[in-house]
């Protein structure tokens, strides 16, 4: 009889414990978000997956204007955990996490697009455009810094950074605004940038210079607009070398670029030295000099 009185006791504080525990589980995952896995979650499914579309945690941060200041109270001032343990540096490993500048553009070997805010890679995308042509150079021109282009934020939420839905484009540093033929009347850039039509002039490097096409426009979307000639010389020349034969002062019988350009280009006006091309100097006999 004690046997059985026991094992009846035990039966009921069994079921007792049951009863209270399915009530407080039930009162808990009725305040507070529940995922589709059955788990208690803070963030919706799919968060950390940029698969998961609207749910994906990139896209809250956009739609927030970029502030992600408030995941601070959680995953701590530095990202690396904070009161929730889960640290956002396991994926951003990159200086500064989550704030690094190529977590919402550009990749690991450039900070600068592609991809652009929206995902694009194309160069025919107005947030990607020329930026890696300039920013790497290429076989026909030096390579350019950002600052050329771009005031460059001290951080992400520096004055000026983010700014509407349109990257500033400011042209104040020097390569774009330097002033050519000091000894006679001087060729002054004026740049600009519409940011309607996506176009770019009044820079020394696309022909505001001493013998160049000062009204020259490119398209910063058309890599064409910026063929050989437009910048200097006739684009619609016969050979490379009347597209490339500048006009103004610039000699006009010898159309073989290499005999005073050496120093850039080889006889077929392939570039040797493409560093030099744009550079904000004359490559004349070997030598630089200012224009």
């Amino acid at each position: 009889m004690k046997t059985r009185a026991v094992t009846f006791l035990v039966l009921i504080c069994a079921t007792v414990g049951f009863v209270i525990g399915f009530t407080s589980c039930s009162k808990l995952k009725s305040d507070l978000p529940i995922a589709a896995t059955g788990e208690l979650a803070v963030h919706p499914d799919g968060w950390a997956s940029p698969s998961s579309g609207a749910n994906f945690h990139g896209m809250a941060i956009r739609n927030a204007g970029w502030d992600m200041r408030p995941c601070k109270v959680c995953h701590g001032n530095n990202y690396d955990g904070g009161t929730s343990g889960v640290s956002c540096l396991t994926c951003h490993t990159a200086a500064a996490g989550p704030e690094n500048c190529s977590t919402c553009h550009g990749s690991a070997t450039s900070t600068a697009p592609p991809p652009d805010l929206e995902g694009n890679t194309a160069t025919t995308a107005r947030g990607v455009g020329g930026h890696q042509f300039h920013l790497m150079g290429s076989t026909a021109s030096a390579a350019y810094t950002c600052a050329e282009c771009h005031n460059i934020p001290g951080g992400v939420y520096a004055t000026g950074h983010i700014v509407g839905s349109q990257a500033q484009v400011v042209m104040g540093n020097y390569l774009a605004n330097l002033e050519t033929n000091a000894s006679g009347t001087p060729v002054i850039p004026n740049p600009t940038y519409d940011p309607v039509t996506g176009t770019c002039s009044g820079t020394y490097c696309h022909g505001t210079f001493k013998n160049g096409n000062t009204s020259n426009t490119v398209t910063w979307t058309d890599s064409t607009s910026a063929a050989c000639g437009t910048c200097h010389g006739n684009p619609n020349g016969a050979t490379l070398a009347l597209k490339a034969l500048p006009g103004g002062t610039h000699e006009q019988s010898n159309t073989q670029c290499s005999t005073c350009h050496g120093g850039v280009v080889n006889a077929s006006l392939g570039f040797t030295n493409p560093s030099k091309h744009g550079d904000g100097k004359l490559n004349l006999n070997g030598q630089d000099k200012p224009f």
